[in-house]
């Protein structure tokens, strides 16, 4: 189908990258990468269990960054835990050392219902300092231009900025950053104190049960979920999701938090000064959850929507079909990205995710002449006339002094 323009967008000035046809829809340049450099275009991501395996409605994430990507410089790497497979993490990091991962993640004894899950969180700092670039989960239809943030700002020596990523919410209440998204140059200040926290959380455990309770981040303000939600997942035994239990499954991002928030004048580290002047920051809610908005947080409603065929040529267009194309414009040509929830943190919805229901519904996240077909087509096509601006972050407080050496 020919899909309609989007206000405030344009074509890319580039072709997508093609796909193979099949028996194998993946591109070598996937399956066997270059190795990455150090201060490259690298995007790194992680399935445990190998590329091959993702379900296909994340896998066309996966392959939308490779098409728009990969033509002006771009390598993507889907990194695994699969024995002998040439994009096992441990050929990527040096997963022996203690200054890398926890001895959980080197013995294989990360234990909870979340070892997949914390599993990647523990790759995902030591990828970034070391190489730098951007980790983005599987989960991310990317729509914001990556390439002009990392050419134009963080690897632009002229440009004060060395990260990129989304808060949680509005600064300064809300200034912890999210993990599902990043960019940074290597060896990144503020990845590498958040690095040394999490280490320090994990040492001597195989979960991150209680982490919450550490003074490392006990500064920083609990994340906050409704009362009364229970986790029970893939057969696992039902739990209450608290604030606490929720701090916990997401303590790397309490680890930004603290970092944040820290001021270590003996270590060189201003928290609060490096997030205002070196940090290109989104909102999470606005610029990844643009659908979850407009729909009044209904899951159901959104996958509705985007399931929705365009009007046809003459067809008068229905309040749905208005809702679903105003889904798309604003996704497209006002936000970053579109971040799927999986998880646990899906049970915050209260109700199966977009996620779930493209993975339970096969093809409906890209159904030709479909509200989702046509967010697909531009999130390939189409680049922003005006990309977002960074939050201005106001002056705040550190809620920690003290030596971080001291503290580890």
């Amino acid at each position: 189908m020919d899909y309609p323009q989007i206000p405030a967008s344009t074509m890319l000035p580039y072709s997508p990258a093609a796909l193979p046809s099949e028996p194998d829809p993946l591109p070598t340049a996937l399956t066997s990468p270059p190795a990455p450099q150090r201060g490259g275009k690298n995007i790194f991501a992680f399935w445990h269990s190998g590329l091959r395996t993702l379900p296909p409605y994340l896998l066309r994430n996966v392959l939308a960054w490779y098409q728009r990507f990969s033509p002006v410089g771009w390598h993507i790497y889907v990194l695994d835990t699969v024995p002998d497979s040439p994009l096992n993490v441990a050929n990527f990091i040096d997963t022996n050392s203690p200054s890398v991962v926890p001895e959980a993640f080197t013995k294989g004894t990360i234990g909870g219902g979340f070892v997949a899950q914390h599993t990647s969180d523990l790759v995902r700092f030591p990828l970034l300092l070391r190489y730098g670039g951007a980790y983005l989960d599987v989960s991310l239809l990317q729509f914001g231009d990556l390439n002009w943030l990392w050419d134009q700002h963080l690897a632009n020596p002229d440009s004060p900025y060395e990260f990129s990523g989304y808060t949680m919410g509005d600064p300064p209440e809300h200034i912890s950053i999210v993990n599902f998204a990043m960019m940074a140059i290597a060896d990144c200040p503020l990845v590498l104190r958040a690095h040394r926290i999490l280490l320090k959380l994990w040492e001597g455990k195989t979960s991150t049960a209680g982490a919450h309770a550490s003074p490392l981040v006990s500064h920083v303000p609990l994340m906050r979920v409704p009362d009364g939600l229970v986790q029970s997942e893939d057969g696992q035994e039902k739990m209450d999701i608290n604030d606490e239990g929720m701090t916990d499954y997401a303590i790397q991002i309490q680890c930004f938090g603290s970092a944040e928030r820290w001021l270590d004048e003996a270590g060189g580290w201003n928290g609060p000064e490096y997030v205002r002047t070196k940090c290109w920051l989104y909102s999470m809610i606005d610029m990844a959850y643009v659908s979850e908005q407009l729909t009044g947080w209904n899951s159901r409603r959104q996958y509705e929507l985007l399931a929705t065929k365009l009007p046809s040529s003459g067809e008068a267009e229905s309040d749905d079909q208005k809702l679903a194309r105003e889904i798309v414009e604003k996704s497209i040509a006002q936000s970053w990205s579109l971040k799927l929830a999986h998880g646990f943190s899906a049970k915050l919805f209260g109700a199966p995710t977009l996620g779930f229901l493209w993975r339970a519904n096969p093809g409906s996240d890209c159904a030709d002449g479909t509200y989702a077909g046509w967010l697909r087509w531009a999130q390939l096509n189409l680049m922003q006339t005006n990309p977002p601006k960074p939050l201005v972050v106001p002056e705040y407080s550190p809620t920690m002094v003290a030596s971080l050496d001291a503290m580890l």
